[in-house]
């Protein structure tokens, strides 16, 4: 987390970059498309492979396609087209040239008329492909909200079944000459998955092995036969005996503290467990027993959470009070906690808890060689747990900054939903401290440990605001002490 100084010089001059390109207009204006839109046919894919991961409780999909330029032009734009009903759940959609030296590409999701079943992001392929060239593009999308226990009840005792649903052909615009899929299981236990008729050379479809399936590979189907495929779904049920976390809310609160030397977090969290609801009654007799052996179960057990090597002053509690029922470790290189909540947290149960640590500021706070006034802060977006793994619907991060500081822009690596600059009243402030507030919504916690940027000027007068108060205040009820002590409050002769 230590920022070199010749870096936050690099960081200086992307923050004023950035910031100073926000009132400006993109460079790519995402219009309103109509109802009947068809993407222009300028790609064909020669071989597409879609891996679909559902060791999670969220599914993570990518497609890997050699990507061929058939028309007569340079071409920039490719359309990636999702249901109408999955584009609330996608969490994030990420495009980059596997193979070559293009690096990410920028995606954008393309403002759509509410009546079209089919609505797009848009990738910006750059550089522009050349007619006749090829690339590999790998694009990963995340999607929540879209896997179901079934059956959706079930006692303490008995294994969690997910289903999830997908057309058999991937949804595309462009041709496609031949496509696989893939699935990747927690484990082997899949009793159920849609099967098809055998392949050309008699091999079964799908072919299973291990903790995966693999659907194809498929030619490019005639008209007929993309008729008839255009409704065929695969449909799987697997083995997922394991909470569901999803994270209703979080608060993450983040102080700066040039006087103390210190950077206080706080993060208030509201979670629900989206697992199968628990058929019976709880026995803690029958949770106890399965707990010493170890058994799986989908109730929530401990949240497992990793902190800067710094961390001190840790602390967990929840409506009640304090949490004993945790355990910090901390060494030079590596701090973590392990959170256990009261109760077992069973389907449909709820949990709200709070924790908060302190961390010297010097590890995320850096100086500008250039100018002494002008500070860098570097902060994680998230810092959650990392096990189990777990989805997040509301994410609002505070970053309370000294009283005094000014000139404050920032650079956020989540698309926000919301962001605004406040002042924030505490103890022993005279105008306030300047705060932002960052909303993001739909995340997940691979998104963990992406930064947060920002640059700040801060003088050495102001440091001096607090002090000076307190010592204004003491002085001052001394003064009041004084004159009350000279009043005479007797009621006999002098």
């Amino acid at each position: 987390m230590r920022l070199p100084i010749p870096a936050a010089g690099a960081v200086i001059l992307l923050l004023t970059s950035l910031v100073s390109g926000s009132a400006a207009a993109s460079s790519h204006e995402a219009g309103v498309i109509p109802v009947d839109f068809n993407p222009p046919m300028v790609f064909k894919h020669t071989n597409l492979l879609r891996t679909i991961d559902l060791t999670k409780p969220y599914v993570k999909e990518t497609v890997a396609a050699i990507v061929e330029n058939v028309s007569n032009k340079l071409q920039t734009e490719y359309f990636l087209p999702f249901p109408r009903s999955v584009i609330p759940h996608i969490s994030s959609v990420e495009a980059k040239d596997k193979k070559g030296d293009r690096g990410t590409f920028e995606v954008e999701h393309v403002d759509f008329n509410s009546d079209g079943e089919t609505q797009y992001y848009r990738i910006f392929i750059s550089p522009p492909l050349a007619p006749g060239d090829s690339l590999t593009l790998s694009v990963t999308s995340i999607i929540t909200s879209t896997l179901r226990p079934v059956p959706s009840t079930i006692t303490q005792t008995e294994a969690q079944f997910l289903v999830y649903d997908t057309p058999k052909r991937i949804l595309t615009p462009y041709t496609t000459e031949k496509q696989k899929t893939k699935f990747r299981f927690p484990n082997a236990v899949i009793p159920g998955y849609t099967k098809f008729p055998a392949l050309a050379d008699g091999t079964d479809d799908p072919a299973l092995s291990g903790p995966g399936l693999t659907y194809g590979p498929y030619a490019a189907p005639t008209e007929e036969q993309a008729e008839k495929e255009a409704s065929q779904v695969i449909s799987v049920r697997y083995d997922h005996t394991g909470p569901l976390t999803t994270i209703l809310s979080v608060e993450r609160d983040i102080e700066v503290s040039h006087w103390g030397g210190n950077l206080a977090t706080e993060e208030r969290y509201s979670l629900i467990n989206s697992a199968a609801l628990l058929k019976d009654q709880f026995s803690r007799v029958t949770w106890t027993s399965r707990s010493y052996h170890n058994a799986p179960s989908a109730a929530l057990k401990h949240l497992n959470y990793p902190l800067h090597p710094t961390t001190t002053d840790v602390y967990y509690t929840d409506e009640i009070g304090n949490v004993t029922t945790s355990r910090f470790r901390s060494s030079p290189k590596e701090a973590h906690i392990q959170l256990t909540p009261r109760y077992p947290v069973f389907g449909g149960w709820n949990y709200t808890f709070v924790v908060g640590w302190n961390n010297p500021l010097s590890e995320f706070l850096r100086q500008s060689p250039s100018n002494p006034n002008e500070y860098i802060l570097r902060v994680p977006f998230l810092l959650g747990p990392t096990e189990p793994a777990l989805t997040y619907n509301k994410v609002v991060l505070r970053i309370i900054l000294p009283e005094g500081a000014t000139d404050v822009s920032y650079v956020s690596p989540i698309p926000l939903v919301s962001q605004e600059e406040f002042k924030h009243q505490t103890y022993m402030d005279t105008l306030g401290r300047t705060a932002i507030r960052l909303e993001a919504r739909n995340l997940v916690e691979e998104v963990r440990g992406k930064d947060v940027w920002v640059k700040y000027t801060y003088e050495p007068k102001s440091a001096l605001r607090k002090p000076l108060t307190v010592a204004a205040g003491t002085a001052v009820v001394f003064f009041v002490s004084w004159i009350v002590g000279k009043i005479d409050v007797g009621i006999g002769r002098k």
